[in-house]
């Protein structure tokens, strides 16, 4: 009776050990991490398929993303007071899977006239969901910042259709306007001139995630104990210059603490990111909810009453997910999908401290350069 056990025992230990060698065989080779550089023009227009135009007149404006070849889009809004336009389209069960634009505006809900003008100067160019007979509606969802009235200006100076169809004319595949322009032409943000910013990040692969965001919030983007930005630390390859807290006891004085103010009700900070990569609507609604911890990570607080904050995700396609399953590049796809996400949460934060950075001063409300001098320099 012993003998059969030892047998059994042994035979047993082989199994599992073929067992074991099997499973080491067929185990996919390790995700390569991602890089982690900026694109060359670190804006989002580095991502394959995306231009971006901006028209502003007196201190209001408009920003446009286009997507010539199309783009799948996602949308997550978190933000009490939001000003939105075709954002029910861009859920997952719904029809139109593709979108021809993203606008972002000042103006308030009434800046949502812009989108209008977009839609119009697609329609010439025979862009949009075809609906027969060689017709198209352009689908174009567009967000709204808070800026009426500011800056001296009247509180029915705004932008209207025409700023829609020069930003889209304005629109191009390289460098971006930043600061004052666009949709940040009229953005105060906790107390410091905000503005529109971008960025983007290289993800190895062939994958670039890029953003562009509107500063406009009720929250600062300045942590008050040091007057440094609280997204300082995700800086890439010096983007952000030579930063140094500008005050040694800045609480002391009170000075940081009133940029918290600032004026609520007008507020709201509008965002777009995108990849080249292909995604279904489901995956860029996802992406566009990981993108909204960027923006909360450099401002305080975030998703406010009195913001709208929303961010809108786009996948123009030009580079499969497949393709880097096959290639265990990243591994598999809600892997794939959490990269991406990632990416661009701190491609939006960066995007935000780059808006502030370029931002000028108008009137009585400083830019952050005027406001801290010291935080330049040797």
């Amino acid at each position: 009776m012993r003998p059969l056990l030892l047998f059994f025992a042994f035979v047993f230990l082989v199994v599992l050990n073929l067992g074991a060698h099997s499973q080491t065989a067929i185990e996919p080779a390790k995700p390569v991490q991602p890089s982690s550089k900026a694109g060359k023009l670190n804006a989002i227009t580095d991502v394959p398929g995306i231009e971006v135009g901006s028209f502003q007149q007196r201190f209001t404006g408009t920003t446009v993303v286009l997507a010539p070849n199309g783009a799948v889009g996602g949308v997550d809004v978190r933000g009490s007071a939001p000003g939105t336009r075709e954002t029910d389209l861009l859920k997952p069960t719904n029809l139109v899977d593709k979108v021809d634009a993203v606008v972002l505006s000042g103006g308030s809900a009434y800046g949502l006239a812009a989108a209008h003008g977009v839609m119009l100067w697609l329609e010439e160019k025979k862009r949009g969901w075809n609906v027969g007979r060689g017709n198209v509606v352009p689908i174009v969802p567009a967000a709204v910042l808070f800026d009426p009235g500011r800056f001296g200006r009247a509180f029915n100076d705004r932008p209207t259709e025409e700023f829609g169809r020069k930003a889209a004319e304005n629109a191009i595949a390289g460098p971006v306007d930043m600061g004052n322009a666009g949709a940040g032409a009229g953005a105060v943000a906790g107390g410091l001139k905000g503005g529109l910013g971008t960025a983007s990040l290289d993800l190895g692969n062939g994958v670039i995630v890029g953003a562009i965001v509107a500063v406009n919030s009720v929250g600062s983007t300045v942590n008050p104990a040091t007057g440094e930005f609280y997204a300082k630390y995700l800086e890439l390859n010096g983007e952000f210059g030579p930063l140094k807290p500008p005050f040694a006891q800045g609480a002391a004085t009170g000075d940081l603490m009133a940029l918290n103010q600032g004026e609520p009700v007008k507020n709201t900070t509008i965002a777009v990111v995108a990849t080249n990569v292909k995604l279904t609507k489901a995956q860029a609604k996802k992406i566009a909810e990981m993108a909204q911890d960027g923006l909360a990570r450099a401002i305080r607080p975030a998703h406010t009453m009195f913001d709208g904050d929303t961010v809108f995700a786009l996948g123009t396609g030009l580079l499969d997910l497949d393709t880097l399953k096959q290639q265990a590049a990243w591994g598999f796809t809600p892997a794939n999908i959490n990269a991406l996400g990632s990416a661009a949460a701190d491609t939006l934060a960066r995007a935000i401290v780059r808006a502030m950075l370029s931002a000028q001063t108008v009137d009585a409300t400083p830019s952050y350069k005027d406001k801290f001098p010291g935080a330049f320099g040797k």
